[in-house]
């Protein structure tokens, strides 16, 4: 079972945001997520945040280096 996840540095950008968001739905065993320096912007830092709504597993989530606006 996979509790840890590390994509540091990969470059997915947006939608590649939005496919993790989308398998976040329903997963039910990652508690850890690494997602530093992918270029996810704030698009795909939304994406991720509207999947924490129903997921309720995941406990770290890691999203520094994103180009993610704090405004």
């Amino acid at each position: 079972t996979l509790h840890t996840l590390n994509l540091d540095g990969n470059n997915i950008g947006a939608e590649g945001a939005a496919q993790i968001a989308k398998s976040l739905y329903t997963n039910t065993t990652l508690h850890t997520l690494y997602l530093y320096d992918n270029n996810i912007g704030t698009e795909g830092a939304i994406y991720i945040a509207k999947s924490l709504y129903i997921n309720t597993t995941l406990h770290t989530l890691y999203l520094e280096s994103n180009n993610i606006d704090t405004d």
